[in-house]
């Protein structure tokens, strides 16, 4: 056991942990497999160190797991549940949160059918997820959500791609979160969206790394295949832990902290009222705020950051490179196109600062960028098997 370092009881600087885990693996030609899933599993059950349990040692901060649609494996899973789906890309598909009363969950889900029908939308159906939460401690399980995944078709829609139909999947899921958190629901708490779309879908909770691959049988299925994993074992510092904090949120993983976060929240709510975007046209763009609702912790304000440039039309790469910027101005070696990009984008918006590493994926692509000052210092390794 390490011995203070001074009178005041403090031990020395080297005696705990600090921070997150957080890492992927892909396969650079997006082949898909199940070796992909299981070895993003072994990546977080390595990175057990790095996450954070309470005096109960089988309560976790957080901890889970984010692939491409494991098409195969749903079309599986579904037919056991009494529907189908069309083909890849037409349908949308995300885990839900919800409350343990069935009558409270049944009203979220009526929420559900109500504005999808407003959106020209169709709910094909929902899936309990099998879980098994023999090893979870006390904590975990008092607050423990029943989980469902959600399948959505496009419906009457009449949308002309697969972009377009994710927009109104954003739109649907911000529409519902709405109406649920001014609903009259005693466990209204404990609804929560992982994610809602076409290109990727994420496992995760209130569990230690070595809990995930045991909590979601669903994991060790062969027909649960992608091309990329990113993974993330949670050690909370700013926030308590619970289930929806965990990571990874819906299109990125978090290793670090946000410390402008209250100006960065205050410039997102003040740009609000000057919104607009083609893609969201009229009263569609009100009906998405906020952006980032209140509760969360720094890393689910940024994802919805992230989300909110993503869907108005940017890539994901462009939105990271806008919100966490490099140190530009005195940078002597940088192209000056680089240097304009980030001049340009600076009178947009103000950087996410902080110590971070951030890993982020839509589903089609998948990398990471590292904070200013490189706090956070990450590596990556290229192998002869594409990986």
């Amino acid at each position: 056991m390490s011995t203070p370092n001074n009178d005041k009881g403090l031990a020395p600087f080297d005696a705990g942990k600090d921070s997150c885990g957080v890492g992927f693996v892909a396969h650079v030609k997006n082949k898909k497999s199940h070796s992909i899933v299981s070895q993003g599993l072994d990546i977080l059950e390595s990175l057990a160190h790095r996450g954070a349990c309470g005096c109960e040692e089988n309560t976790g901060d957080g901890a889970g797991i984010l692939m491409q649609t494991p098409d195969k494996f749903l079309r599986k899973a579904v037919a056991t549940a009494g529907f189908s789906l069309p083909q890849i890309g037409s349908y949308g598909a995300g885990m839900v949160f919800l409350p343990k009363d069935s009558a409270q969950a049944s009203a979220i889900k009526a929420i559900w059918s109500k504005v999808a029908t407003e959106e020209k939308l169709e709910i094909l159906g929902w899936r309990k997820v099998p879980v098994d939460n023999s090893m979870l401690g006390p904590t975990a399980l008092r607050s423990e959500p029943a989980i469902e995944l959600a399948f959505v078709g496009t419906g009457s829609a009449g949308l002309k791609d697969q972009d377009a139909f994710d927009r109104r999947l954003y739109l649907l899921r911000k529409r519902v979160e709405g109406l649920v958190r001014g609903a009259d629901l005693s466990q209204k708490s404990l609804f929560y969206v992982c994610g809602l779309n076409t290109r990727t879908l994420i496992y995760k909770g209130m569990l230690t790394p070595d809990q995930v691959r045991q909590y979601f049988p669903d994991l060790s299925d062969p027909d649960m295949e992608s091309a990329l994993a990113l993974t993330h074992s949670r050690f909370s510092t700013n926030t308590f832990p619970s289930w929806d904090l965990a990571h990874p949120f819906r299109y990125l993983a978090h290793n670090g902290e946000i410390n402008t976060l209250r100006g960065n929240i205050n410039w997102m709510h003040a740009r609000e009222a000057l919104f607009k975007s083609e893609f969201f046209p009229g009263e569609e763009m009100k009906r998405l705020l906020p952006i980032i609702p209140e509760g969360g912790s720094d890393t689910s304000a940024l994802d919805n950051a992230v989300e909110l440039l993503f869907m108005a039309g940017r890539g994901l790469p462009h939105a990271m490179m806008m919100l966490i910027p490099e140190p530009w101005s005195g940078h002597s070696q940088m192209p000056k196109a680089k240097k304009d990009f980030y001049r340009y984008h600076a009178s947009l918006m103000e950087p996410w600062d902080g110590p971070a590493s951030v890993a982020f994926s839509d589903g089609r692509m998948i990398g990471a960028v590292l904070d200013r000052n490189g706090l956070r210092p990450s590596r990556i390794t290229l192998t002869k098997d594409d990986l």
